[in-house]
């Protein structure tokens, strides 16, 4: 117990107060055990419950950033991310009753041949970051428009982001000017597709293609990218399911299976 003292004219009140009911910053606000979290958190407030949003935002795999108890672009796009990967409506408000979500583990999406790579969900608008068989982060994306432009040869193409299997083949760190406008280190993966920062990313489908993300995000995701590494892409005409394939399996694992189904030969396919 942690004991505050108010000063009131003529006496003195002693008040005992639980230390850690309430987040402080560097001794900057008063810990207090009747303040109950508010009902919601908008971007652009500030106060010690946004520092705490930020810190479980953090540490449940969602970039908020620095926790600095202000509800800036970083922490509006993890509360982003955050409400994508939960079917919640994409205000980049965050609920009183969304704070137990925070404690439920990302899940992988599902299985495949690698343990390490990154995976894009169109239909979700979220990156998943997947290291070791598991949910590093996810990030806020912004993929194609559907909208019509006019392509560099001239004629009137529909913004679309492929779909498939594939592996980044190309990487330039820094920026990248094309006549659609600039790409913040983009790490390509289908032709002239790629994944790269930029200053717009709402959360709603808005690029001519390419996969948008955060120019801070960016700047995390650079380093752990690697030339060869898979890239699946799906959600908005085809499923996960029609894209990933199957791990393969481990000369234990047939043995294994084998046995299971009790012959020695033919494993079903």
């Amino acid at each position: 117990m942690k004991v505050a003292v108010l000063l009131v004219p003529a006496m003195v009140i002693a008040l005992a107060v639980p230390v850690a009911a309430m987040p402080s910053i560097d001794g900057e606000y008063t810990v207090d055990g009747e303040w109950p979290a508010p009902g919601r958190i908008s971007p652009e407030d500030r106060g010690p419950w946004v520092a705490e949003l930020q810190i479980a935002l953090n540490d449940a795999g969602f970039r908020a950033g620095e926790p600095d108890g202000y509800f800036g672009r970083s922490t509006l796009g993890a509360v982003y991310a955050f409400q994508k990967v939960h079917d919640l409506p994409r205000d980049g408000v965050f609920l009183r009753e969304h704070w137990d979500l925070l404690d439920e583990p990302l899940v992988v999406p599902g299985d495949a041949p690698e343990d390490t790579r990154v995976e894009v969900d169109l239909g979700r608008q979220v990156l998943y970051l997947i290291e070791k068989d598991a949910v590093s982060f996810v990030l806020p994306i912004s993929s194609a428009s559907g909208d019509a432009y006019r392509h560099s040869s001239g004629s009137v193409v529909r913004a679309n982001t492929p779909e498939g299997s594939y592996e980044f083949y190309k990487k330039v760190d820094g920026w990248r000017i094309s006549y659609l406008g600039g790409l913040y280190r983009p790490f390509y993966f289908s032709g002239g597709y790629a994944i790269h920062g930029s200053g717009s990313v709402p959360p709603y489908p808005a690029s001519h293609g390419c996969i948008r993300v955060e120019m801070w995000d960016m700047d995390f995701l650079a380093p752990r990218l690697e030339l060869g590494m898979p890239v699946y892409v799906y959600g908005a005409r085809n499923e996960r399911s029609n894209i990933v394939p199957a791990p393969t399996l481990t000369v234990d694992e047939m043995a294994a299976q084998r046995l299971a189904f009790g012959f020695g030969g033919f494993v079903p396919g």
